[in-house]
């Protein structure tokens, strides 16, 4: 399958927090590649779907931009049943990184 270039501008905060974080599982530069890939290939299967909703792209794309804030909450959650509080996890992250 052939590849096409396209350029993409992403907030650069942002990014930087994205590449940090993949590049924990080896070069972080294929890994947003990959990810973006990724929810690319995934929309492009789920936009026939979606335009046959009467809600618009844009609220889907927010609906599910709520799902991952959930999967964040239900991590902080799983941490706080095991013992482990947010706030602490923060304070360790920033002791670690001084």
């Amino acid at each position: 399958m052939a590849m096409k270039n396209y350029t993409i501008r992403l907030d650069e905060e942002e990014y930087e927090k994205l590449k940090k974080f993949l590049s924990e599982h080896g070069d972080p530069e294929m890994n947003i590649s990959f990810v973006l890939r990724s929810y690319i290939r995934d929309l492009n299967s789920a936009i026939p779907d979606l335009k046959k909703s009467q809600l618009t792209l844009r609220s889907h794309v927010a609906f599910f931009g709520t799902l991952f804030k959930q999967f964040v909450r239900s991590a902080q959650v799983e941490g706080i049943m095991k013992g482990t509080f947010p706030i602490e996890t923060l304070k360790n992250k920033d002791s670690k990184g001084k």
